[in-house]
């Protein structure tokens, strides 16, 4: 059995300990002499001054030269290759072996030595953050990014078709930098390389200001507008204004659209004319707030069965519309467009975001019949492309009725209904008047249920409303990436992570064939980010550590987990469900979906052990490194145990916050029907965190399904490193980073694992 490993508390950068200059020289009073822990790799301890040059054939490729006279004379006509001299990287990097030939551990590293043998290929973290807009001061949105991002890639999922990438939408500036998307934390980063998993930038930015706090109201009131002549002029607008002229777009807009303002007389420019829109659309009582997710599903309001709801949404989509195209009138630098796009309201923000998606993806036809009535219809630009991202989805995700889905999206069949007149999800898919942030995933979901006739009506609840949701399909089941048993069974065997949907999943006997489930989760008892700990997220998580002129080379250490009696006994043995008992307040008529509570039964040498899925921690990917493994500073505290050695009995893991009693009156975090309440967090979250716990879960895949489930059960997010990507000093810096106190390292699954599931 292992013993751990203890080190000193870690670095903690704060205003007062933030510059480099406090570097701590061994030996110092506080720091704990490094215990022995797991047998380490024979090292190869050099003479105090060693040489430069090898000669061993092996070592290094053989490099020929000339041969003198006096070689002849000597060697013959082979003579002996010249001795090289040593790079300590690649050396370093071929034998894994710290410190690298030409080193001792009483010496030490000048600057450029440091970097190049400690730093090189290694993952640096930094944060950022800026003022959210449309709320008061103090009030900011977090983001965390990698400094270098290698060949090996990034931590995100790759979109299997452009069509998922309507999830995320940038409202100013070429590049898709998180902070300049309109949906915040940025759905580019939702979701992780591995099933399961979000990144570590998504992680940071959930503790940010993400809703609007000022309101934006006024007085101000549009003119009165017929449907016909409302959807004339929007027809007419999908190629650009008639006249750029702003004297004459003024006159279009005050003679039709708004109400002449008392100084109509004086100058009414563009930038008036802007002004007047969005004073108009901000008025929340008379326009529908898109930035709302109830909102999100544009259809139910452009295909509503109320004519005074549809007329009410193309009059608010005509306004957005001329915003938008004098926003981007051709006399606007793109400069001045971003000033304005951060200086707007949200809500103004999302009206341009709806009336860009319309112009890209809808067109409006007339016809005149023989009664001189005019008809409106629509054109759908963006169906086959939605079609066949639908068709791709539900290959992906291995789909029981993937045949009856093809069947249907071929639109062939007599009698069959055109697919997208089967829902307003559905109507919203096939259009691709899909507006980003959280709705797309359960766009694409309920879209592909409404193909398939064999699901019938108990699918029908699902909603992005309630978002911990899932279902079970004939013999499998599939989980919203919101759903804490979507991301702890992203681990198993066979299991897709695709635009935002998990599966398929283990087949639970506790419920029926064909059933929706809602699955009870808590807040995760974790202190929170704040600014603080994005400031000095990079000054805390240098590899090197604090800087200094000298760094002596035992302050680091190779850290690699062990590959050998790597245990594969452990097996998924039940995915169970209990009903909520008190289900009078998630009840939406006869048939709607139950509260449940979802646990994992695991068979673990000839014993089971339950883990129930209580708490909604996140699963961080890690970044991958270039060219490790990397040593770590001694400073980045850990512990490193084995899934089936010691993990299933810990049962209280670093500090957490404290619980307030029920009189106490603090401010609920639940969250999906949690009653959990903390006490005010006072510290930065990194001040919390002493030491990383390094769950080794190699092996078969359900190895990291418990250890997943075992986060779940007691409350602890995790970074999740594959150790063919990202070595582990790497994965405990990003934990460092992200205030996470637990690393979980995997292999993904055991090659040539047979699928039991």
């Amino acid at each position: 059995m292992k013993s751990d490993v203890g080190r000193s508390k870690p670095y903690n950068a704060s205003p007062s300990s933030s510059s480099h200059s406090s570097r701590r020289h061994k030996p110092t009073p506080h720091r704990a002499p490094r215990p022995a822990h797991r047998p380490r790799a024979d090292r190869h301890v050099s003479d105090p001054t060693p040489p430069l040059m090898v000669e061993d054939e092996w070592d290094l490729p053989v490099r020929h030269r000339q041969t003198s006279s006096h070689d002849a004379h000597l060697y013959g006509p082979n003579p002996p290759p010249s001795p090289r001299p040593v790079d300590p990287l690649a050396d370093f990097r071929r034998r894994r072996e710290w410190p690298p030939r030409g080193y001792t551990l009483e010496d030490t590293l000048d600057p450029v030595q440091a970097e190049d043998l400690v730093c090189a290929g290694a993952s640096t973290f930094a944060g950022e953050y800026r003022q959210a807009p449309g709320a008061p001061p103090d009030h900011y949105r977090f983001f965390a990014i990698k400094e270098d991002e290698h060949a090996e890639g990034n931590d995100r999922a790759e979109a299997p078709h452009v069509a998922f990438e309507d999830c995320t939408m940038t409202i100013f500036g070429p590049v898709p930098f998180p902070w300049t998307s309109l949906e915040q934390p940025c759905m580019a980063y939702a979701f992780g390389k591995y099933p399961g998993t979000t990144t570590l930038n998504y992680r940071i930015g959930q503790a940010g200001t993400l809703k609007t706090i000022l309101k934006y109201d006024t007085d101000a009131k549009p003119k009165k507008l017929k449907i016909l002549h409302t959807l004339d002029r929007l027809r007419s607008l999908e190629n650009g204004f008639d006249s750029d002229h702003p004297d004459e777009l003024a006159h279009a807009l005050y003679s039709t659209l708004l109400e002449r303002p008392l100084n109509y007389d004086e100058p009414r420019g563009l930038e008036k004319q802007i002004s007047d829109l969005i004073t108009v659309l901000s008025n929340s009582h008379e326009w529908v707030d898109f930035s709302l997710p109830k909102n999100q599903v544009v259809a139910k309001f452009f295909d509503s069965k109320d004519p005074a709801r549809k007329h009410k949404f193309f009059h608010q989509l005509l306004l957005s519309m001329e915003l938008y195209l004098r926003v981007h009138h051709d006399t606007h630098e793109e400069m001045a467009k971003e000033h304005l796009f951060q200086a707007l309201p949200p809500k103004i923000l999302w009206d341009l975001a709806v009336a860009q998606k319309w112009l890209q993806c809808m067109s409006i036809t007339k016809v005149k019949t023989s009664s001189k009535e005019s008809h409106f219809g629509f054109e759908l630009r963006m169906k086959r492309r939605q079609r066949e991202a639908l068709r791709r989805f539900a290959q992906l995700l291995k789909w029981p009725g993937l045949d009856e889905v093809n069947y249907i999206l071929d639109e062939k069949g007599r009698g069959e209904v055109a697919v997208e007149e089967r829902s307003a999800d559905a109507m919203t898919w096939f259009t691709g008047v899909v507006l980003p942030g959280p709705t797309l995933p359960w766009l694409l979901m309920n879209s592909l249920i409404d193909c398939d006739k064999d699901t019938g009506p108990p699918l029908k609840y699902l909603t992005h409303v309630v978002p911990a949701s899932g279902f079970q399909y004939k013999s499998v089941t599939y989980w919203s990436y919101r759903s804490i048993v979507g991301k702890v069974l992203g681990a198993s065997r066979g299991v897709s992570q695709v635009a935002g949907w998990i599966g398929p999943c283990n087949f639970s006997p506790d419920l029926k064939r064909t059933e929706c489930v809602k699955v009870r989760q808590s807040t995760p008892p974790e202190f929170k980010v704040v600014k603080l700990d994005v400031l000095t997220m990079k000054e805390r998580t240098e590899p090197l550590g604090p800087a200094d002129e000298q760094y002596p080379v035992d302050d680091f250490e190779l850290v690699m987990p062990e590959l050998e009696e790597v245990t594969n006994d452990i097996r998924v043995q039940k995915l169970s469900f209990v009903p909520v008992k008190d289900q009078s307040m998630s009840r939406q008529g006869e048939g709607a979906p139950l509260w449940w509570d979802a646990s994992i039964i695991f068979a673990c040498g000839g014993e089971s052990r339950s883990f129930r899925l209580r708490y909604d921690v996140d699963f961080v990917s890690a970044y991958p490194c270039h060219q490790g493994p990397h040593v770590l500073f001694y400073d980045y505290s850990y512990r490193a145990i084995r899934v089936d050695d010691g993990l299933m009995d810990i049962v209280d893991w670093g500090r957490r916050p404290a619980r307030a009693s029920a009189n106490q009156g603090s401010g609920s975090v639940s969250r999906n029907s949690s009653k959990t309440t903390l006490l005010t967090q006072t510290e930065p979250a990194n001040t919390y965190l002493e030491c990383v716990l390094v769950v080794e879960a190699l092996g078969v895949s359900d190895n990291e399904v418990l250890a997943r489930a075992w986060c779940a059960h007691n409350g602890h997010s995790a970074i999740i490193a594959n150790i063919e990507k990202t070595c582990m000093a790497c994965a405990i810096r990003e934990a460092y980073a992200a205030c996470i106190g637990i690393v979980i390292l995997t292999e993904g699954g055991k090659p040539g694992e047979r699928d039991e599931a």
